[in-house]
């Protein structure tokens, strides 16, 4: 299911962003071809205008200097002196050159500038600059000058030897396609990393919720097992109801706790998990709870012990009883893995910013690779899976309570043998 969804997000994220990256690339392409034309148009006007003045300053045209200036620049050009052709200034060679000057003359003529005839006044004219193209797809910038002399006038054509519809532009063209790809290739790949990276918690979640349900489906089924074997018992001899009947209400209970132990887990997982916050004396607190487990939870002699500092502890600000709670659960958690008349301490301390409470047995203690499992739900070693009386949900009720307080839970090795678990809630 999720590397399907996965694939689907990738491809709409990956399409997405490349749709978006082709149009700036496509805008950005536009734009560089525009600002290019209009740069080539006004260097193609400035050499026009540099070829104009230096031709009006002098009767006597500089040939070496004109050639030059027309390979420099990949200008032709056709001037006439008098209507007459002057071939000797041409050094460059444009195809279609006839039918690209025939058209400017026309489009000077259009301007009110007729070339074949001489002009009426001793100014001079010119067109501005044109867009020639001959056909087949090709396009120049062309211009004419009309220069009035002492006798008679001069025609200078020029036109631009850069097809505007090839050449520059199409090379741009290609290495702005060759961007979009790389760039759409890169798109796909992060969207299929990141998309990735977002989904595994979710799958991860997926996982846990699925084995939640199967473990929790196996927990609730050996009470029922029980209860429904009980009550045919009961049912076809009802002299066994007194040797039944406790069975069941036992296993009634079992299950009873087990729902409300989910039921927590619930809330906590849906954030309706409220606490009624207030300051917490936790020395008093310490004391209430060795109290209880030393009068009505001690049934197999365990030698509890409770160390408090001589100094007050600093008050908490919490829910009392689910601070209990967490304290109950990792007490009777030490119980469940120490040999009965085993010790178990209860001892506290004021650390910088947070009460520490530490409950220490002297059990078979925890591994390394189970210390990273045993705050999972449903999760139990294999010394507590024969107690009916441990679920494996305790140690994950007491961390998520922990973590509500801002606080945590975590295990360390108890010197000489077994495990401490050791709360911290800030002051």
């Amino acid at each position: 299911m999720f590397n399907k969804l996965k694939r689907r997000l990738v491809l709409l994220y990956g399409m997405t962003s490349s749709i978006i990256l082709t149009a700036i690339i496509i805008g950005v392409c536009i734009i560089n071809n525009k600002q290019s034309q209009e740069q080539s148009m006004v260097l193609f006007q400035k050499n026009m205008e540099q070829i104009v003045e230096k031709v009006r300053q002098t009767d006597v045209i500089d040939n070496t200097w004109l050639v030059r200036m027309q390979e420099d620049n990949r200008l032709f050009l056709y001037i006439e002196d008098n209507g007459r052709k002057l071939t000797k200034y041409q050094r460059s060679s444009l195809p279609d050159s006839g039918m690209l000057v025939g058209k400017i003359k026309e489009m000077a003529a259009g301007e009110g500038i007729n070339l074949d005839r001489k002009p009426l006044y001793q100014s001079m004219e010119k067109t501005p600059v044109y867009t020639v193209s001959p056909g087949s797809g090709k396009a120049y910038y062309g211009m004419a000058v009309m220069i009035p002399r002492n006798i008679g006038w001069m025609n200078i054509i020029a036109i631009s030897c850069d097809n505007l519809g090839s050449g520059i532009l199409l090379k741009q063209l290609l290495l702005y396609v060759f961007i979009d790809f790389i760039g759409v290739a890169a798109l796909f790949l992060i969207s299929s990393l990141y998309i990735g990276k977002v989904i595994k918690p979710l799958e991860e979640g997926q996982k846990k919720q699925v084995a939640f349900v199967a473990a929790a489906s196996h927990e609730l089924r050996a009470p029922l097992t029980v209860i429904k074997a009980g009550l045919a018992s009961i049912g076809e001899d009802l002299s066994k109801a007194d040797h039944f009947l406790p069975h069941i209400e036992e296993e009634c209970n079992r299950m009873t706790r087990l729902i409300s132990d989910m039921l927590l887990l619930a809330s906590s997982d849906a954030k309706t998990w409220s606490l009624l916050k207030e300051p917490v004396e936790m020395d008093t607190l310490l004391i209430e709870t060795y109290d209880m487990f030393c009068t009505c939870y001690n049934e197999k002699k365990y030698q509890l012990t409770l160390d408090l500092p001589e100094e007050e502890l600093r008050k908490v600000y919490g829910d009392r009883e689910r601070i209990k709670q967490i304290l109950t659960i990792l007490i009777d958690n030490a119980m469940s893995h120490t040999t009965p008349g085993g010790s178990i301490a209860l001892r506290a301390y004021n650390q910088k910013g947070y009460v520490l409470v530490e409950v220490e047995d002297h059990g078979a203690g925890i591994c390394d690779e189970d210390k990273k499992q045993v705050f999972e739900r449903f999760y139990r070693g294999d010394r507590s899976r024969s107690d009916k009386k441990h679920f494996g949900l305790g140690l994950s009720i007491a961390k998520e309570l922990a973590e509500l307080h801002d606080g945590s839970i975590f295990i360390k090795d108890t010197p000489g043998g077994g495990a401490t678990f050791a709360l911290r809630l800030p002051w």
